[in-house]
């Protein structure tokens, strides 16, 4: 958790407070959703049902929809649900894509989020329309991403991949190799 996004978090709940009372207590069970999420994510040891994952995920985004109002677009296509990842392997992806692709200078951020189940597992992809990906440096790690990649392959088999779009922007693939479902 970055100590930047829970301040920030807890400024636009105050601001919320006299603009529009029903959106912060929203954004308050958001936060508090997304935080008990997370606090039991830690204390996982093992694998997680995806569907725990994803609501940990959309609890992070409702949360920087209301900070960022107007600025962070999300679409889900998720057909696929029933299989077991990591924990914190959705979120931080996500919230990575959100934490580089803002821009405040540019258009506002897409994120996407999708599911497929292929032959031999399923492929997770998450994508944005922010300034792109920039290889890793001894500089500038990608911690977080470092992180999932090595819990996905120790925890299920499973492999992370990171590109530059095309059109723009960050594309992240996880794979979860069939013997890793449920």
């Amino acid at each position: 958790m970055r100590p930047h996004f829970i301040h920030n978090t807890l400024t636009s709940i105050y601001y919320l407070i006299a603009k529009d009372s029903e959106k912060a207590r929203q954004t308050t069970l958001d936060f508090s959703r997304y935080l008990q999420n997370n606090f039991e994510a830690i204390a996982e040891e093992g694998t997680i049902p995806f569907e725990k994952e994803l609501e940990h995920t959309k609890a992070y985004l409702a949360v920087e929809q209301a900070c960022y109002e107007g600025r962070v677009f999300v679409e889900f296509d998720t057909p696929v649900t029933s299989f077991n990842i990591p924990p914190l392997t959705l979120q931080p992806i996500v919230e990575n894509a959100v934490k580089h692709g803002m821009d405040p200078d540019s258009e506002p951020l897409h994120v996407s989020v999708a599911t497929r189940d292929l032959e031999r597992g399923v492929q997770i992809t998450v994508e944005d329309n922010g300034p792109g990906f920039t290889p890793p440096d001894d500089e500038e790690p990608h911690f977080a991403l470092d992180n999932v990649c090595k819990r996905l392959k120790a925890q299920c088999g499973g492999t992370l991949e990171i590109a530059a779009r095309e059109t723009g922007g960050a594309r992240v693939v996880v794979f979860i190799p069939r013997e890793s479902k449920r």
